[in-house]
């Protein structure tokens, strides 16, 4: 468990009810000005650098200081953090280096450029790893990467194996190519620096001499530190060749049975060991027998290659992985069996990708380093995480309110799964359509388009064109450029300038995939876990925020557990606001054009239309698409016949003016059920307008001197309006323009009179 963790179930219990809400964002009153919100950042940046810089050896038995801050995406968050550093990051390079951490290399090269042009004297560079691309050489850093990728998994150490060790004798034995090797010439630094690298280097140790001061790391971290190492269940079951021993055969096989019974029937593991005597002692020597019995890759720096390449062809890479999961599903239930067990080890059934066959799966999670400050900057940063890593986090919440128009589709989650086959064609032919538009109403301003990458392999296929997911060039679909979810779309601000962003779906983890986070994550704790039940998620209410500040309630999948609900969101509402994100509506001048194509409410984004997916296609309201409306537009227009030049409004009216439409009293009766007065009348008059028509209102009555009125609409001007109708309706004896249309808007009760 992390340090300083809370580690009873009560206390568990009330931390997740105190910090996980999926859909929690400030009441409207809480969103913070644009300005405020920058200078407080560079407050709790600069307060908590100026804090730690201060921590002395003294302080060395308790956890380094963690500060977490929650920062809406484009407020600025690297830079000040790197202004930050710049001011304040002189003390800290006294003690070692400071570590900037960012999703990608890519994002690290950019940030250390941000960095260079700030004119600080602080020394700082990139850190690339083996197979990164040498700027200066356009190779890779390390000229045998492809190998040490190869062996990373089963040597001590890559370096000793294949670059350079120090023999017995005290003797440095170096390979040809470690003369000069830039990966290698990385370690040889001995004067801190400010160092810029890729999350990925988090659970693993980066190649520096030096120690570390302090620690920032941009974005979510979290997924770097999770691994699922799987073991063939038949390898499992059986008893391996290499135990000998007949009490720890013996043994072996009671904790086989025990653990797989557990797990088939879904009982606590650690309980059914007690139950059968097998000790913590036990397990621990089982999985000291597993790493006795490891099969050794000799190499050393020393070895020519063709020599290196047939001990790696020679090697039994399928048994030493078994035996290394073997032992570390030992060592994890020896760890484990005494306080509370653990749920980090699974049994998944046979499916086609695991070729037909049960899995023992071990849900590894690596835990952060703990031996300097640690800053966290994230948009989407969720505390019931954070706080699985460092139990001591402090944490701030910064949001201001984006500008933006944003269109939300209320009736489709869009998944990628309901776009792709060929019975899908018409859902992505409207999709089309949306994009087409919207590239013509930006008027030659840029439109980003963001789906998942299946989408956009089918949208392109139906275009006939190639999708390269591998191109580090823009592409571009129907006029709109376009990228898929995912890490690589993280903290860049290649599309400030662009003046609109349509999502396409959403981006969702498989429900596997998100159980074994889950399990990885909080497996160890003493509040057990809840799956879902067959794999499926749940509908539970939950609330969108409108622009006004009011809410909807709404309904959104979602995982039984809070902790899978959270990482549910991580993978799922965040991966879209941080596309969003992109088009930094923050500081937009006007507000930026937002269509959101999935019902998936997003914290952090007002909606100003909340629509159905028809709706949005035919860039109508919900109103426009609806059969009532649809119906009377359709009378309007004469349906088989010329366009009305007015129609009456009580139902033997429209049975007479538009009987195509309305072919008996009865249907004319059913469409005006339920529908106020004002309601109808808007509607003709919405309709009118978008023909190019005026609209006036009448009333009709047999008797001049007054009776039972009828409500009508001619459509021309008030001048011509009384002459129009007679001409119309002449059995009636007075027509006279009405007012009723400005008098009823305010009425909500009002309804047509039935004749």
């Amino acid at each position: 468990m992390p340090h300083d963790v809370c580690c009873n179930s009560e206390k568990l219990r009330e931390m997740l009810d105190n910090t996980y809400d999926p859909h929690r964002v400030p009441p409207h009153d809480d969103w913070l000005d644009l300005q405020t919100a920058r200078e407080q950042l560079t407050e709790h940046i600069s307060r908590f650098l100026t804090t730690s810089a201060r921590r002395n050896a003294g302080d060395a038995h308790n956890a380094p200081p963690v500060l977490g801050l929650k920062v809406s995406a484009g407020l600025g968050k690297t830079r000040t953090a790197l202004e930050c550093i710049a001011k304040h990051g002189h003390e800290f390079l006294k003690r070692g280096h400071i570590l900037f951490y960012v999703p990608t290399l890519d994002l690290a090269v950019e940030a250390e450029r941000t960095f260079r042009e700030l004119n600080s004297d602080l020394p700082s560079f990139v850190l690339r790893g083996r197979s990164a691309i040498n700027p200066k050489t356009n190779t890779a850093m390390c000229a045998r990467s492809d190998v040490a990728k190869e062996i990373a998994e089963n040597v001590s150490s890559v370096t000793r194996a294949l670059c350079r060790e120090e023999s017995k004798a005290g003797k440095i034995v170096e390979a040809a190519c470690a003369k000069g090797c830039p990966y290698l010439a990385q370690e040889a630094l001995t004067k801190p620096h400010v160092v810029f690298l890729a999350h990925s280097y988090l659970n693993s140790k980066p190649p520096l001499s030096c120690p570390v001061s302090l620690r920032i790391i941009d974005e979510k971290f979290w997924k770097e530190m999770i691994d699922v190492e799987t073991l063939p269940h038949d390898d499992w079951m059986f008893i391996p060749d290499h135990l000998k021993d007949e009490a720890l055969k013996k043994c072996y096989k009671e904790t086989q049975e025990t653990v797989s019974a557990a797990l088939r029937e879904k009982k606590p593991v650690h309980r059914a060991l007690r139950d059968n005597k097998i000790t913590a002692k036990s397990l621990r020597e089982l999985a000291k027998a597993e790493r006795l019995a490891m099969p050794v890759l000799n190499l050393n720096p020393g070895l020519l290659e063709n020599l290196v390449r047939k001990q790696i062809a020679s090697f039994d890479h399928a048994a030493a992985n078994s035996i290394r999961v073997r032992s570390l599903i030992f060592d994890l239930l020896a760890k484990t069996i005494g306080r509370g067990g653990t749920e980090r080890v699974s049994l998944a059934k046979p499916t086609k990708k695991s070729g037909h066959r049960a899995l023992m799966k071990v849900h590894q999670l690596d835990e952060l380093p703990i031996d300097a400050p640690i800053l966290l900057l994230d948009a989407d940063l969720d505390e019931t995480i954070v706080r699985r890593f460092c139990g001591n986090a402090q944490f701030e919440r910064l949001l201001a309110r984006p500008k933006a128009h944003v269109i939300q589709v209320s009736d489709k989650t869009l998944a990628p799964s309901t776009l792709k086959d060929e019975e899908h064609k018409k859902q992505r032919d409207d999709i089309v359509r949306i994009i087409k538009r919207e590239v013509k109403r930006a008027r030659k301003k840029d439109v980003l388009v963001v789906a998942p990458k299946a989408v956009l392999r089918k949208l392109y296929e139906d275009n006939g064109e190639p999708f390269n997911d591998k191109s580090s060039q823009p592409q571009m679909l129907h006029g709109a450029t376009v990228r898929w979810f995912g890490p690589r779309l993280l903290g860049i601000n290649t599309y400030s300038d662009f003046a609109t962003i349509i999502l396409v779906g959403r981006l969702q983890l498989p429900v596997v995939a998100l159980e074994d986070q889950l399990r990885a994550l909080f497996g160890d704790s003493d509040m057990p876990l809840r799956f879902t039940d067959g794999g499926r998620l749940k509908a539970l209410k939950t609330s969108l925020l409108r622009a006004d500040d009011t809410r909807v309630d709404v309904k959104v999948q979602s995982h039984p557990d809070p902790r899978g609900a959270a990482l549910l969101r991580q993978s799922r509402e965040a991966q879209s606001e941080q596309a969003i994100a992109r088009l930094r509506l923050l500081g937009a001048n006007t507000p930026k054009r937002v269509l959101v194509l999935s019902n998936v409410p997003l914290p952090g984004l007002p909606v100003n239309e909340w629509l159905k997916f028809d709706a949005v296609v035919q860039d109508k309201s919900d109103v426009q698409v609806s059969k009532k409306y649809q119906s009377l537009e359709r009378a309007i227009d004469g349906a088989n016949g010329p366009v009305l030049r007015g129609i009456r409004l009580s139902a033997s009216g429209l049975n007479k003016d538009a009987k195509d439409v309305f072919p008996s009293v009865g249907s004319a009766k059913e469409f005006r059920k339920k529908l106020p007065l004002k309601v109808i009348l808007e509607w003709v008059e919405s309709i009118a307008a978008d023909r190019g028509l005026s609209a006036t209102s009448m009333l009709l009555s047999k008797s001049r001197r007054g009776g039972h009125e009828t409500h009508a609409v001619v459509f021309t001007t008030a001048k011509g309006a009384q002459q129009l109708s007679q001409h119309l309706w002449p059995e009636f004896g007075k027509h006279i323009v009405s007012e009723e249309l400005g008098v009823l808007k305010n009425e909500e009760t009002a309804v047509l009179e039935p004749i």
